[in-house]
């Protein structure tokens, strides 16, 4: 596509006033609609389907699917890199400010690094019903007289890897019956869920530290069938109920029309 727009504008005069460098754009060649991203057909987790893969998870990293779901829809490499200073119990928040890379071909050792995007950097909230359960994971898995200590603490090495986590998740998917998904659909489902719970396209953006509607749609607001069908169902009850009233009105008008008559 840029080539063929590189090549469209050498078709036009130059804003100098030189002529074109072609007399018409060579490129022929059809360009093809984007490809339909692959999560868009995942249905969002359900509060079962979350017990299930929590369960199926190792208890050290257990964690990681409630934060991902609930908490500001982290990404795999977000979750390997929170530290315990990024989270703040007595004021409800999560800070995303780093993720889990090995460099910028993918090589070499485990390091925290960058977000994805500057826009990733945000602080997220943290629900009141999750607190007993992170307090209780950082009591359990560590070292809180560090505040650089990881949140999830792996096995063999200083820093959990992406690896790592992301073959424990594809385990317990299977185990929990929903192989379709990955950390990607449970942050889909994060914002999708957000958006059926009354929350504003922008909330959903925040949340996930976007910056373009296009993507924050696109990618992460999955069609739910069953919830589609009751906001169908609403709008044709509240429009029969509207003309039902009226109906009754219109009736009880003409009836006393008739006995004024």
């Amino acid at each position: 596509m840029r080539l063929k727009a590189v090549l469209e504008s050498a078709t036009r005069g130059g804003l100098d006033g030189s002529e074109p460098l072609l007399s018409f754009n060579p490129f022929i060649f059809h360009i093809p609609p984007a490809p339909q991203p692959a999560r868009i057909n995942v249905p969002p987790v359900t509060p079962h389907e979350l017990i299930l893969l929590a369960d199926a998870m190792p208890d050290y990293t257990r964690l990681s699917v409630f934060l991902s779901t609930l908490v500001g829809g982290l990404r795999c490499g977000e979750l390997c890199g929170l530290q315990v200073q990024d989270i703040d119990l007595n004021r409800q928040i999560l800070h995303v400010r780093r993720s889990v890379n090995r460099g910028d071909t993918d090589r070499g050792e485990l390091h925290f690094g960058k977000t994805k995007t500057e826009s990733s950097i945000r602080n997220v909230h943290i629900p009141d019903t999750l607190i007993p359960l992170i307090r209780q994971h950082l009591s359990d898995y560590c070292d809180l007289t560090r505040p650089d200590s990881p949140v999830f603490v792996p096995k063999r090495a200083k820093i959990m890897s992406q690896t790592t986590l992301d073959g424990q998740f594809a385990k317990a998917r299977l185990k929990a019956g929903r192989p379709d998904l990955t950390f990607q659909a449970l942050r889909a489902s994060h914002a999708t869920l957000l958006m059926i719970q009354g929350g504003t396209l922008r909330e959903v953006m925040n949340q996930l530290g976007h910056v373009s509607e296009k993507v924050a749609i696109r990618y992460y607001q999955l069609t739910v069938a069953s919830h589609q069908s009751q906001v169908v169902d609403k709008l044709a009850e509240s429009f029969i109920s509207d003309m039902a009233s009226t109906r009754s009105r219109e009736s009880q008008t003409a009836l006393m029309h008739c006995r004024d008559a």
